[in-house]
Formats: C-alpha cells, structure tokens, sequence
C-alpha cells in the first residue's frame, strides 16, 4: 500500500482511480461501507482504490478545544486500511488554505492531480470546501459533468442505531466492548511503547509490561481479557489500567499487561498493540498488596478460563 502526503504527490497512474474520501477515525463498519463500495467499482474496472483523509482532523482545526478524543492512530488506520484492501492513501494536510477552498476547487484539485480519477465514494452526510457548502448533492453534480461514478454511502446501522465515530466514542467511555467490537469490525485497541515502571507487578509474582499509549481514546479504567500483539505474535494476557491506588494515592492512570504463561519476553522498548476482549471488573482500592495479589490470581484465572 503507498502513502502519500498531499494530493500533489500523486504520480500519474494509468489504471482508473477510485477515490474514497472521509476521516475515517476508526475505521467503523460505516467506513468500511464506503471503502467496500470503492473496492467493488476498482475490481470491475481493474483499476485502484485509494483512501483521501486528513490530517489534523478537521475537528481539531475548526473547534481545537472542544474537538473529540480520536479512537484510532495513524499507524492503527493505515495498517486497517492495508487489510482492507486499499492500494493507497493521500493523508491531506488540513491547512488554513485548504479549508479556505471553495467547493468546485477542491473537486478541480482533484481532477488535476489525480488524471485517471473514475469515481468518488463518501458517505451521505460528507461535506467539503469552505464554510463545509458542499454537500453531497453537489459532489454528485460534478461528478456526473465529468462522467465519473459518484456514490454517497447511507449510514450503517447496528442494533437498528446508526453507527458513527460519535457512537464509538461513547461506547469506550462506558466500557462496552462487545459493542465495539461489533461496530469497528475488530477487538478495540490500544498502541504504545513498553516502557520500564516501578516492578510492582514482578514483586506480587505478575510481572507486567507497562505500556505508554499513544492513543488519545482509552476505555474504562479496569481489568481486562486482551491480547498483545507484538509484530506478528499475539499473545492471551490480562490489561490492567488504572491508578494503582493501594500503593499510589494520586497517581495517573496507567496501562499494564501481564502475558499468561510466557516468560523471558524482551519487550521494553518495543512498539506494541494492547486488543481488548472482555471487561473483567472496574479498579478498585485493596487494603494491602497481599489482599491485592489474591485478587490478582482471581483475575488472571478468570481472564484464563476465557482463552
């Protein structure tokens, strides 16, 4: 898959182009509606899909203090987009200029960098160009002047609701895991890099890797059936993120993960992927470390018995 980072390094293809173009932070099943529906026009044209997103999020350009937390990374996002199927992504800069673009010279911009475009996939509320006029509607319009396939995506539901980033968000911040899992299409993640702690879990016989999120978006504080990927190993493991405040009394939340049966495991220093299956049970304050590590073989058996 080619990354890009403007349109204007888009070289001169001669397959025919189909151009999905949103955010797509998380990458949910409404996104890959869209991309999917790109992905069926390029294969009966033999041509190419390809992904136009933005970065910063057009959320943090127009309203920077109110703007959401995002659910995914970038390096999360374009490894989704590789399994998906796409043949390249344009990650535009989200400039003042940009933003400042009427509708028809972002659709010109287009046309001009991207010579074989055939056909452009958004979903039905997108909207672009300065003060957001163009609608879909619109993007229709020019599409069908230039004779490329236009297609507006409807919302995809789940549980007879719509399924949008909103959703998602919201379905972190109470924990629903099931739910997310549904909705994004696969376990939700947290990625970051094992970095060295305090060895409080080696002394209480669990040792853990204390990982620093790169994710701006973390579910519940808790205990949690996970997996930890580390490139293409995947390991059974109990996440644990929290304040660990039987010994800190105001300490920030940190995430911590004990691999189940495995050891001599170098992981410091390395990028990994934490993937949460289950919610076990909210953080909670013990009386003492041994009470504490009782708890812990209780959880680690629980977490255990599900793989």
């Amino acid at each position: 898959m080619k990354i890009l980072h403007a349109l204007e390094e888009f070289l001169p293809n001669p397959k025919p182009i189909f151009l999905a173009i949103g955010c797509f932070d998380g990458v949910h099943i409404g996104h890959r509606a869209v991309i999917q529906a790109a992905l069926h026009q390029a294969t009966l044209s033999n041509g190419e899909v390809w992904i136009l997103t933005f970065s910063p999020h057009p959320a943090k350009v127009f309203d920077p203090d109110r703007a959401p937390f995002l659910i995914s990374t970038p390096e999360q996002q374009l490894r989704l987009f590789q399994q998906i199927g796409v043949d390249g992504v344009i990650i535009q800069p989200f400039t003042p200029h940009f933003v400042e673009q009427k509708p028809e010279h972002f659709f010109d911009q287009l046309l001009s960098t991207i010579p074989t475009l055939s056909g452009v996939f958004v979903g039905e509320n997108w909207t672009f160009g300065k003060n957001r006029s163009g609608t879909t509607d619109l993007l229709s319009t020019f599409c069908k002047q230039q004779h490329l396939f236009f297609s507006a995506h409807p919302a995809v539901c789940w549980e007879n609701k719509r399924v949008s980033s909103t959703r998602i968000r919201q379905a972190f911040e109470l924990g629903q895991i099931k739910a997310l899992t549904k909705m994004l299409a696969c376990e939700p993640s947290t990625i970051g890099k094992v970095v060295h702690g305090e060895k409080i879990g080696r002394t209480l016989g669990f040792p853990t890797a204390n990982i620093h999120p790169e994710n701006e978006l973390l579910p519940p504080r808790g205990i949690y059936a996970a997996h930890l990927r580390l490139g293409s190993k995947k390991y059974p493991a109990a996440a644990y993120l929290g304040k660990r405040a039987t010994f800190h009394s105001d300490a920030p939340p940190q995430l911590e993960v004990h691999l189940l049966n495995q050891h001599n495991i170098d992981l410091y220093g390395k990028v990994v992927e934490v993937s949460y299956l289950e919610y076990i049970r909210e953080d909670q304050t013990f009386q003492s470390p041994e009470v504490l590590k009782n708890q812990i073989k209780k959880d680690v058996l629980a977490i255990s018995n599900l793989f």
